[in-house]
């Protein structure tokens, strides 16, 4: 069997916090464990402060991780470049942003933005060039490609921002693409046309996306698998359909019941209890904020447990089979 395109395999991640005198560290990240295949979209959902972006720029390697490997192809590549990432790495994995407004130089022309990453990689040169920045265009469904151009960031909307920010990613060729909420800034009508252009990239190239967002609505309709994330660790990952049909940790049913409509997903809304102090390193997160939980959910870490292929949950009440399914979401 060949090796993922990415493997993630127990990424952690901490910063310092406090003052000269009180000095320590804060956990971003701990211990967090995916893979992505060629042609594949993983979204990694979770709410503000969960890890999201941090796993990202990790990803990405414009940060460093405190401990953990990641692979890119079946290499290893924190030990093989050990003094930031190469020319190479960055040619292979890309990021689009957040941001479309901040993501561009508004004193550069679009076509200044895709010649760069051409040039910087070697992909074209000289009179290559132009036929080559209008090819992207194109391919993001930006036409016609000679007027698009020439304009400034200015002079787009904040959907043709983003396909172009989409292009620059494209314009190196990458096997992985690196979507940091990237529809979050977008109004509706204009999200969907991102969202099926994303979706068409692992179609038509085969390019592996890890989609970050807060939106399970969007991940629901565009994500193969989903990890949700709480507090710098996964508490629930598996294929989108059973995640979402049948979610089992109360973290992942919380989430469901803030989806406006949320009857489409869950029909009784998860009470929570208000947040009850810091929680024991060596509990579950969420503990404090579960109606469920019992002195193990503070006191110990739940192990991953396996309720049907390819869904891994950590929650000791599901391991336990103390809260059945039917309990949790009344049908």
């Amino acid at each position: 069997m060949s090796a993922p395109l990415l493997e993630v395999s127990g990424l952690s991640r901490s910063v310092p916090v406090g003052g000269f005198l009180s000095r320590s560290r804060r956990t971003l990240l701990k211990g967090v464990s995916f893979s992505l295949e060629r042609g594949e979209i993983v979204a990694l959902v979770g709410e503000s402060g969960s890890g999201k972006s941090t796993l990202a720029r990790l990803l990405a390697r414009l940060d460093t991780p405190d401990g953990g490997s990641l692979r890119l192809g079946g290499v290893d590549v924190l030990a093989e470049e050990r003094r930031g990432a190469s020319l190479a790495y960055r040619g292979r994995v890309q990021m689009v942003f957040q941001d479309p407004f901040a993501s561009l130089n508004p004193v550069h022309t679009v076509a200044h933005h895709l010649e760069r990453p051409l040039l910087r990689h070697g992909r074209a040169s000289g009179a290559e060039l132009t036929p080559r920045v209008h090819a992207l265009l194109e391919s993001v469904g930006l036409t016609p490609a000679a007027s698009f151009a020439q304009r400034y960031p200015h002079e787009l909307s904040g959907g043709q921002r983003q396909r172009v920010a989409v292009a620059r990613a494209l314009a190196v060729e990458p096997d992985v693409i690196i979507a940091d909420e990237p529809t979050s800034m977008l109004d509706v009508s204009t999200r969907r046309g991102v969202l099926q252009l994303l979706r068409g990239l692992t179609r038509e190239r085969g390019i592996g996306i890890l989609f970050i967002t807060h939106d399970l609505a969007s991940a629901r309709h565009l994500a193969d698998r989903i990890l949700v994330l709480y507090a710098g660790g996964v508490v629930e990952a598996g294929r989108t359909a059973d995640v979402l049909s049948a979610p089992r940790h109360p973290y992942t049913r919380l989430l469901l019941s803030a989806v406006p409509d949320g009857a489409d997903f869950l029909r009784a809304p998860l009470p929570v209890k208000a947040a009850a102090g810091p929680v024991p390193p060596r509990g579950c997160a969420f503990a404090p904020r579960c109606p469920h939980a019992d002195a193990r959910c503070h006191d110990t870490l739940p192990a991953e447990h396996h309720p049907a292929a390819d869904h891994v949950v950590r929650c000791h009440l599901e391991s336990s089979k103390g809260v059945s399914n039917d309990a949790a979401v009344p049908s």
